[in-house]
């Protein structure tokens, strides 16, 4: 009896060894890990073509990452944006009709690094926390000041690609990236701007002079491509120092903006045989005129 006895206690402690050693193994097994886009920002503003700054936005990309199993590995993730669905040679275009507005995606508020789909130009990030955890990525837009573009609105698609993997430079090795899509709205509207204000229309005038006196103040108006507009006077006609004038146009009627600056003039005419009123040698006067575009 005590021979089985001893072999009886062997045999359990060898079970209760093997039983620690699953515990044991179980332990440091990592357990599922993955990232995906939540949520991405889309840009939805108003461009100026007569802007003097450029247009600037931003957004951002949430990355909701899910971990199980006691995971602490380091996961490194790269997010790649697209040139969208209307880019030439590499620059982001959003299309309205057959027209254009160019736009750019940047990494940083000083808009110095591009966002891209290329080696370092990607959003990056890591993480390594035990638990599911939220990665918020911040990034900007501007459109140049100054295109030509026509009233309406411009809109484009930017793919985001996520690349992920426990080792840097997820690019690399992840073939099979995790999709989402940046969406970008530009509204255009009407507007018109006295890109060069007129100056004084400047008349010398003798008592009696047997011609008429002339002169003339040049000025220009940029109106969006395509946008209708007038430019008025609110008075047409005047007297100083008792020398009646009369002022016009160069240009009457609608016109139409063109994105570039649009020169004309206002032309003042006094006529001859005038005395006028000027008690000394030589008498100045001035009156001011109010210059109108309509849009």
């Amino acid at each position: 009896m005590r021979g089985w006895q001893d072999r009886g206690a062997a045999w359990r402690a060898l079970v209760l060894v093997l039983v620690l050693g699953a515990l044991w193994s179980g332990a440091v097994q990592a357990g599922p890990f993955s990232c995906a886009i939540a949520s991405v920002s889309g840009i939805s503003l108003s461009y100026n073509p007569n802007a003097a700054n450029a247009l600037v936005g931003s957004g951002t990309v949430t990355v909701n990452c899910s971990k199980t199993g006691g995971n602490t590995a380091t996961r490194y993730l790269e997010i790649g944006a697209g040139t969208g669905l209307n880019a030439t040679g590499g620059q982001n275009r959003a299309a309205n009709g057959s027209s254009r507005l160019t736009y750019a995606l940047r990494r940083d508020a000083a808009l110095t690094t591009a966002w891209g789909d290329t080696t370092g130009s990607r959003l990056a990030a890591t993480t390594t926390s035990v638990n599911s955890t939220t990665i918020t990525l911040n990034w900007w837009f501007t459109a140049a000041a100054g295109q030509t573009v026509a009233t309406g609105t411009y809109l484009d698609t930017v793919t985001l690609r996520l690349y992920q993997s426990d080792t840097p430079n997820p690019s690399l090795t992840d073939p099979s990236p995790t999709t989402a899509t940046l969406s970008i709205a530009l509204t255009v509207t009407g507007q018109c701007s006295l890109s060069s204000p007129p100056g004084a229309v400047q008349f010398s005038y003798t008592s009696f002079q047997t011609t008429p006196a002339t002169a003339t103040s040049g000025f220009a108006v940029t109106c969006t491509n395509g946008t209708p507009y007038t430019v008025a006077l609110d008075a047409t006609s005047g007297t100083l120092l008792g020398l009646s004038y009369q002022l016009a146009l160069s240009a009457t009627g609608t016109r139409v903006g063109n994105g570039v600056a649009q020169p004309m003039s206002i032309t003042g005419t006094m006529p001859a045989g005038q005395s006028g009123v000027c008690a000394a040698a030589t008498c100045n006067a001035s009156q001011a005129r109010t210059l109108t575009v309509s849009y």
